[in-house]
């Protein structure tokens, strides 16, 4: 049954047309996505010049698939992207190119096996009994985006850091990590010219402490787990292969610290807030929940037994995919759809676009999970693209997926969501997420 469309669920504005470069430069600061004009979702490619650079804005599927896949060597990440980031990240998985990358990946590969991602089942479940009892304890709306995080930081550190130590700071750690995603989420004006990425992006005093902070904590888990000895964990894995420095571990890890958990938190935030509007929705979801608790004890098993549950957050990563754009510079010449294309353009894949596209989606911006029901979802791949697309497709997708059902059954199997009042903006500080926190309220089950 196709959800009841009463309700759109918040979106940014969409431009009527072109900007200047100061109002793209006020856009920007304010909202990255809200560049995007209604024409980006009626058309597929929209191609001009910017401060002497050529532009391509891509929405659809054929067009993102030649940048990230066809001819992946001819586009790199733009000099904006690898400043901002490697300010935080150094020459890590998310920044590294050629060689580098592919020898980062490959190291990194091991511990993103189906096998070792399904043995993370419990502590994605426990993180969702977590959540149950914080919000279960609360005494009437309260914003969920702090105890997502808490709890999406738990399942990475049992990833990375299956012993911590008593010394480990969670706290610490937590708020170093929320100081540089705002930090390096900021869009700057100087990040609108075409500097080159050599060209430093200098963090504030606040930023470098925090940068500090989450090293130190990082360098000392290595130490740690050198001393105890290398098991199964991630950082194990990372540090047995050879080919991995100890700045090559700690700044990958470093990467899934911040990025890891906080995408999955987001999504999880925007789920349990259309749950709120959509009680039939929510009603299915908690019956296939309960029922798939009941039968399967084995969280990773339980995983098959939760199809709508997947589809609810496919639907969610659908309207609010964690990376709206991805930004790629052409280091030669190479061509989108059949247009030639010089060396030095910029191709901005607007996934944000794709995925409320008016020729490949029936109500695009309505919320209908029933939409990735085995039967309608999208016969091309490359419609739906919440985690990019390609060889440099995030690593971790299938992490955060199981993570987001395992974590969402738990919760709505126990809990009712109620919407709360508030009417969330969603802004793009690198990743989609809703501006100024998000209340909900929580009730029990019968």
């Amino acid at each position: 049954m196709q959800a009841k469309v009463d309700f759109i669920p918040p979106m940014p504005p969409r431009q009527s047309g072109p900007m200047g470069l100061i109002p793209v430069a006020r856009v920007m600061r304010r909202n990255p996505v809200e560049s995007l004009a209604h024409v980006n979702f009626e058309l597929t490619r929209i191609s001009g010049p910017f401060l002497g650079v050529t532009i391509h804005t891509l929405s659809g599927p054929e067009e993102i698939r030649a940048v990230m896949l066809d001819d992946v060597e001819a586009w790199r990440k733009s000099p904006v992207t690898q400043r901002i980031l490697r300010s935080a990240l150094g020459d890590a998985i998310l920044t590294a190119h050629g060689d580098s990358w592919k020898r980062q990946r490959k190291a990194m590969t091991p511990a993103f096996l189906k096998s070792r991602i399904l043995a993370l089942s419990g502590a994605m479940d426990r993180a969702g009994q977590g959540l149950v009892e914080t919000f279960s304890n609360a005494t009437g709306p309260l914003d969920v985006s702090g105890p997502l995080n808490v709890a999406t930081l738990s399942v990475i550190e049992a990833a990375l850091f299956p012993d911590p130590g008593p010394d480990f700071d969670r706290a610490a750690v937590r708020a170093a990590i929320d100081v540089v995603i705002g930090s390096i989420g900021e869009v700057r004006f100087s990040d609108l010219f075409p500097l080159p990425e050599w060209v430093a992006r200098p963090m504030g005093p606040k930023a470098f402490a925090a940068m500090t902070t989450l090293r130190r904590a990082v360098e000392v888990q290595i130490a740690r787990r050198r001393e105890l000895g290398l098991e199964e964990d991630m950082t194990s894995l990372l540090m047995a292969d050879t080919s991995m420095t100890d700045r090559d571990v700690r700044d990958n890890l470093l990467s899934l610290v911040v990025a890891g958990h906080e995408t999955t938190a987001i999504t999880l935030a925007w789920a349990l807030y259309l749950l709120s509007k959509y009680p039939s929705v929510q009603a299915r979801l908690a019956e296939e929940a309960r029922a798939a608790i009941a039968s399967e004890a084995d969280p990773a098993a339980r995983l098959t037994c939760l199809p709508y549950t997947r589809q609810v957050v496919e639907e969610t990563l659908r309207l609010y995919p964690p990376a709206p754009m991805l930004s790629r510079r052409a280091i030669r010449p190479s061509r989108i759809a059949e247009r030639e294309t010089g060396k030095g353009d910029l191709a901005i894949a607007a996934f944000y676009a794709l995925h409320r596209h008016h020729r490949y989606w029936d109500n695009p911006d309505g919320f209908d999970p029933d939409r990735f029901a085995p039967d309608r979802r999208p016969a091309d791949p490359w419609v739906f693209r919440p985690f990019g697309g390609g060889p440099r497709a995030c690593i971790g997708n299938a992490f955060a997926l199981n993570e987001a059902i395992l974590v969402l059954a738990r919760v709505v199997s126990e809990l009712e969501v109620r919407d709360a009042g508030d009417v969330p903006e969603p802004v793009m500080t690198i990743t989609l997420r809703p501006r100024d926190g998000l209340r909900l309220e929580f009730a029990k089950r019968d």
